[in-house]
């Protein structure tokens, strides 16, 4: 009797124990997922800011952009060489998506408008996708689509 307890508590700790790892990797998971949108959201308030130095920390060393308009460029060169050009800008998201079968991979549906310093305006529907390195917070790449007659 008194090793049938000592087995149902050994027994009971384990499971404990088990369902605290798995709910811990969840967490992990979870974590990773949810800071992986702050950048998203950050990197949309950056554009709207035309913050060129804080949108560019988003990248790793070597991340890139692939553009319609530039094609594939160093993520600091493409930020650098736009965003002090904008005078003023605005953005207003749509949608995010996730994907199921790639979890390194983000999408957004978002509106950018901005008037550049030399009176330059641009206005566009936008669906970009973030490329984020393996179990980490940085973009490897962006890849933008646009549709400017949204």
């Amino acid at each position: 009797m008194h090793i049938n307890r000592l087995l149902l508590s050994v027994t009971a700790a384990f499971f404990t124990i088990a369902n605290c790892a798995i709910a811990a990797q969840n967490n992990n998971s979870i974590s990773l997922e949810e800071a992986r949108k702050e950048v998203v959201k950050r990197y949309i308030v950056d554009l709207q800011k035309a913050d060129y130095k804080d949108i560019a920390q988003l990248f790793d060393q070597n991340g890139i952009v692939i553009s319609t308009s530039r094609g594939k460029v160093n993520a600091k060169e493409f930020f650098y060489s736009f965003l002090p050009d904008v005078a003023s800008a605005n953005t207003e998201t749509h949608q995010y998506f996730i994907g199921d079968t790639d979890v390194n991979r983000i999408a957004i549906r978002f509106h950018f408008s901005f008037k550049l310093k030399d009176g330059e305006k641009g206005d566009g529907e936008y669906v970009d996708e973030f490329v984020f390195s393996n179990n980490d917070t940085k973009l490897s790449a962006v890849y933008m689509f646009e549709n400017i007659k949204f």
